[in-house]
């Protein structure tokens, strides 16, 4: 996963991050996306966002992740066919619709390093485990509901 970031604070929230703040986050990420937005974390602590946006004639993937204790928001361009310039105007792009001030911007000079390699076969290895932990613990498929329910011992 390219780790092409920035982190941003969010300036008009006081108090707690709550449900409706998320969803007027959600809203905002619609006005900018190039068809859904999909929130495919939603957690105590972590909500994330994926969507498609336009930046000059590409289609590029970004996840937008909301750390809610903090208030802080990661913008993470999910592609490397971007000039330096495109990513930032994406995560400009991106911070300005959801009301948040960027604070910080990734080194590419990190990226490049070693260190990131590791960092980013230990991250995905944990969502490896993440997947099938949940894939393990997901409700049974209509098919085999079904099937159970055609066993004769019911």
């Amino acid at each position: 996963m390219p780790c092409i970031f920035c982190v941003a604070v969010l300036m008009l929230i006081a108090g707690a991050l709550t449900s409706e703040h998320l969803d007027k986050i959600e809203d905002q990420l619609e006005s900018k996306a190039e068809g859904e937005v999909r929130r495919t974390v939603d957690s105590e602590s972590v909500a994330k966002f994926e969507l498609t946006v336009r930046v000059g004639s590409k289609s590029v993937p970004v996840a937008v992740t909301v750390y809610k204790d903090h208030k802080r928001v990661r913008i993470q361009v999910l592609t490397h066919d971007l000039t330096d310039e495109e990513a930032k105007e994406a995560e400009d792009d991106l911070a300005a619709a959801i009301e948040a001030k960027i604070v910080d911007r990734t080194d590419r000079a990190h990226e490049d390093s070693a260190e990131h390699a590791a960092e980013h076969r230990q991250a995905e290895a944990e969502a490896a485990e993440r997947e099938k932990q949940q894939a393990a613990t997901a409700e049974p498929s209509a098919e085999r509901v079904r099937a159970e329910e055609r066993r004769p011992d019911r």
